[in-house]
């Protein structure tokens, strides 16, 4: 008896993922429109806490991003690690976030090689990794993008 219990919940929540599963597909739609910078604080000699306001445009249902982190990756090494707030993005609708993102140079960089970089700092040069949780009607799924190019998120 016990037995059937549990199969009737496993297959309870695999019907319930089967179901939230076009939900995650909805979620690549997902984009941003624009964004600007509002402040930016040292944080020490080896990282910076910036504010941003992030136009979102999300034409899926509210979803939850959370353990939003990344590397930013400047000719192929790793140059910059990123984290940033929790974000709640309201269904169907385009809204401006504001959101801190902690930026820390990598341990294999030194701020001499950060110096010695910014004259002739390429964005053609720069790929980053993203990785994050979406929660979406309490249920969570982990997403990670690999050598996105980070011109794709610059204004042009």
């Amino acid at each position: 008896m016990r037995n059937r219990w549990i199969i009737v919940i496993v297959s309870a929540i695999f019907l319930l993922l089967a179901a939230n599963g076009c939900n995650y597909k909805k979620l690549k739609e997902i984009r941003a429109t624009s964004w600007s910078l509002e402040s930016v604080s040292l944080r020490g000699l080896r990282s910076l806490q910036a504010n941003l306001a992030l136009e979102l445009e999300n034409p899926s249902m509210k979803v939850t991003l959370k353990d939003i982190k990344g590397v930013i990756y400047y000719e192929g090494e790793p140059f910059i690690n990123y984290s940033m707030d929790p974000l709640t993005l309201a269904a169907k609708t385009t809204q401006t976030y504001h959101c801190t993102c902690i930026l820390e140079l990598d341990q294999s960089k030194s701020l001499m090689d950060v110096l010695a970089t910014l004259p002739g700092l390429d964005t053609e040069k720069m790929t980053t990794d993203i990785s994050a949780k979406a929660k979406v009607k309490g249920i969570s799924k982990s997403f990670a993008f690999k050598n996105v190019p980070v011109k794709r998120f610059m204004k042009k």
